[in-house]
């Protein structure tokens, strides 16, 4: 055979196409070249303490503090050259900076630390408990992958020893796998809710953790490293699934716009093309305020019921215990420690002697509700009956039936305004026995449920929580999407094809609300295709989920139950109380 010549013509296209190609990679570089001067001169106009670039040097990674203060990091680690933001270099797998005291951050009440960050993995399979991405020497201020928590998170602590760590979880963070986030966390001593520790991805707040204490200067001491932890001067918790970028750490709390828009100008995505949007909601979903508007007030106190109340909340939901006297009373922890500073067994306090007890959460909003006391059950519902609010009771004992159903004939409270949670088989027994037409919720469910292996084995499970008097479930928000479609397909579908509701709990980021009710399964059960999706999330930050559902301008329907299903399902609640 003969072999195939270039012709003039060939070479002539040959020639064209590769001077396309280049010209198309000199404008590619040229555009990534003024995106990146664009975001640093962003950066250097919110005046940064320091400012790494880690890419100022072309092919290789540097330490060049470009804020002007001259704090300078060295490279470190044998790992090669990652590709960074805009071309250039990143620091991780391996490849790490020691950055150097920090003297001008002693002493701040205010800090920001910004950082984009790409993780080629789940979060989860980082190889150690943590994952560096900033980390101050004593934890000052540190920038996170939490293995154990299922968290990015952000911690602050101050010289008074006080410290938070909000974060996003994992479940939001694998969703961006591969791709570069834009995050921040900050120090916030002006916060409309108070003093906070807050943490920002792509621009949106993910998690707000409030605290009087936190109105407190940063410790002496801020040595710190780029993708790894340099705790008491050893390297180690490298970042070892993904890389970080653009790190800049400021002496105040960057303002919102200025977050949206360095995000903007690094990936050139606004705030609107990644907002949360709900596009599928189930017919009657409810929004419950967790133990209140506990964000923003300490958790169930009459306060956090009635702001609850005021934002529109479709219930509020409040935790009971049993009082040495045998009354219903509100606390969630077994002891009073935490709302009241005081540290007494609930169980070994009278009724009174609790209703004597501080519920300000000292630690979190100081003397702002100093004259918060331990409800009683009868307080709190009584609050339920003047607002016309429907409520949740999360039931921490196994023998509280008879005193809430007191409770609710001392108030006139209609039972069937409220959902009450049991943990375990006895506790709903006890609660089916004595709530009269109040819903009772399993959450211990979830680990027989995820044992039956099939969508019959599954009902059957289910069919026995009916055939015990049980209306709906209840899990945590991760279990249900940790389990993956198998497992919260089956179970929306399979809830819905016998009545019973699906509350997931607590979901406070807005993306990840709006994820859980988008949550949209169908299965085929008795020959007939059902859907399912969740009845209503438990947020500590009712205002937010509110304002998404608001949005939403027609719920759809779900499934009807077939069959006359919803009056057999009556039907048994009333042979139930027998």
């Amino acid at each position: 055979m003969s072999k195939l010549r270039s012709t003039p013509v060939l070479r002539h296209q040959t020639l064209r196409a590769l001077a396309a190609g280049l010209c198309c990679i000199a404008a590619t570089q040229t555009m990534a070249s003024t995106q990146a001067d664009s975001y640093k001169s962003a950066v250097l106009a919110a005046k940064p303490m320091a400012y790494w670039t880690l890419d100022a040097l072309a092919g290789s990674l540097s330490g060049a503090d470009f804020s002007g203060n001259g704090y300078n990091a060295t490279p470190l680690g044998s790992a090669g050259l990652q590709t960074g933001l805009f071309g250039g270099a990143a620091a991780g797998k391996g490849s790490y900076l020691q950055v150097p005291l920090m003297p001008a951050m002693t002493g701040k009440k205010a800090v920001s630390v910004e950082a984009w960050v790409k993780l080629d993995a789940s979060m989860l399979s980082t190889s150690g408990a943590y994952g560096s991405i900033y980390d101050s020497s004593q934890d000052n201020y540190v920038m996170y992958l939490d293995k154990a928590n299922g968290e990015l998170r952000f911690k602050v602590a101050t010289a008074n020893g006080y410290a938070e760590r909000p974060g996003a979880s994992a479940t939001l963070i694998d969703k961006r796998q591969g791709e570069w986030m834009h995050v921040v966390g900050q120090l916030d001593p002006n916060d409309p809710a108070g003093p906070s520790a807050k943490i920002y991805v792509n621009g949106v707040l993910r998690d707000r953790h409030t605290a009087v204490k936190l109105n407190s200067a940063l410790p002496v001491g801020q040595l710190a490293a780029i993708g790894a932890d340099w705790n008491k001067g050893t390297p180690n918790s490298f970042l070892n699934i993904g890389v970080v970028d653009q790190v800049a750490v400021y002496d105040k709390a960057l303002s919102e716009a200025e977050m949206r828009q360095h995000y903007f100008l690094g990936s050139g995505k606004t705030f609107e093309q990644t907002a949360p949007n709900i596009t599928s909601m189930a017919k009657g979903f409810e929004v419950i305020a967790h133990r209140g508007n506990s964000m923003f007030a300490p958790e169930n106190s009459l306060a956090s019921d009635r702001q609850a109340i005021a934002l529109g909340a479709h219930r509020f939901e409040t935790d009971i215990r049993l009082s040495k006297d045998g009354v219903a009373v509100i606390s969630h922890d077994d002891t009073t420690t935490r709302v009241s500073g005081v540290n007494k067994k609930v169980a070994d306090l009278t009724a009174a002697e609790l209703k004597g007890m501080s519920n300000a959460l000292p630690d979190v909003f100081g003397d702002k509700y100093k004259n918060e006391r331990i409800p009683t059950l009868a307080e709190t519902l009584q609050v339920a009956v003047e607002g016309k609010s429907k409520v949740v009771l999360d039931v921490k004992v196994n023998n509280a039936g008879a005193a809430m159903a007191q409770a609710m004939a001392e108030t006139g409270f209609d039972a069937k305004q409220a959902v009450a949670f049991a943990w375990n088989d006895t506790a709903a027994a006890d609660l089916v026995q004595h709530l009269g037409e109040a819903e009772v919720f399993h959450l211990g469910f979830v680990g027989g449920f995820r044992a039956a292996q099939g969508l019959d084995a599954r009902g059957a499970f289910l069919d026995g929580l009916v055939a015990r008097g049980i209306d709906g479930v209840a899990l945590s928000f991760t279990d249900l999407l940790n389990g993956g479609e198998p497992f919260w397909g089956d179970l929306l579908s399979l809830a819905n094809s016998r009545g019973l509701r699906v509350f997931a709990w607590t979901v406070n980021e807005a993306e990840t609300m709006a994820d859980l009710i988008n949550l949209k399964s169908q299965r085929m059960i008795n020959g007939k295709v059902v859907d399912g999706q969740l009845s209503g999330i438990i947020t500590d930050d009712p205002g937010t989920a509110l304002a998404l559902v608001s949005s939403v301008p027609e719920p759809t329907t779900v499934v009807l139950m077939m069959g006359g299903l919803l009056g057999l399902h009556l039907r048994r609640r009333q042979q139930c109380r027998h």
